[in-house]
């Protein structure tokens, strides 16, 4: 049976995603890359015309990878505490097999902010805090608060992990870490 045109653009995505967590996006180029997927041009222009359609239709992977991994994530056993959840967290992100794909996103970040990338705006940062966000109004958190504290929260580990993906400088991280666990238990719950 034939591969739809919608299944095989998702695996074309796939590969494109692979190859760039290995060679990164910044010099992305339609000509090389559908080479090195062993494809024609043709191929990525007839199912993402060109590319920005092709980096508009990758940013919108990652997207739908990142909320994907954040459902797997939270729906597995909760931690004790808010503080504990962003520590388990920490350590599900950095695990060595997930590196690859968290570099080719601080690399998009990166891009994203110099705007050398433009015309999507990836839901990654929101999600992350709307992510953060339902966890501390599971822990009885008001939505206003959690909202804002999911905003300071998701800036310190977005600042901790790109001190990280540059430094590696692994104790003083989760010496901060520690830290951040420290006041995001400590922040009182309210009920606005």
């Amino acid at each position: 049976m034939p591969q739809t045109p919608a299944n095989r653009r998702a695996e074309l995505l796939d590969a494109v995603v692979a190859h760039l967590t290995e060679h990164g996006i910044a010099s992305l180029s339609l000509r090389p890359l559908a080479k090195a997927l062993g494809q024609s041009t043709y191929v990525l222009t007839y199912h993402f015309k060109d590319k920005s359609g092709l980096l508009a239709a990758v940013l919108d992977h990652l997207d739908q990878q990142e909320r994907e991994a954040l459902q797997k994530w939270a729906s597995q056993a909760p931690p004790g505490s808010p503080g504990a959840g962003i520590l388990a967290f920490w350590r599900w992100q950095t695990r060595p097999e997930a590196l690859p794909l968290l570099r080719l996103n601080y690399e998009i970040f990166g891009l994203l902010s110099s705007r050398r990338i433009s015309g999507h705006h990836p839901r990654m940062i929101e999600d992350w805090i709307d992510f953060i966000a339902h966890q501390l109004t599971a822990y009885g958190r008001g939505a206003r608060v959690a909202r804002i504290d999911a905003t300071l929260i998701s800036a310190a580990l977005s600042g901790l992990t790109q001190d990280y993906l540059i430094t590696g400088d692994t104790p003083r991280i989760e010496e901060a870490l520690a830290r951040l666990a420290e006041f995001t238990d400590a922040s009182r719950p309210d009920s606005k």
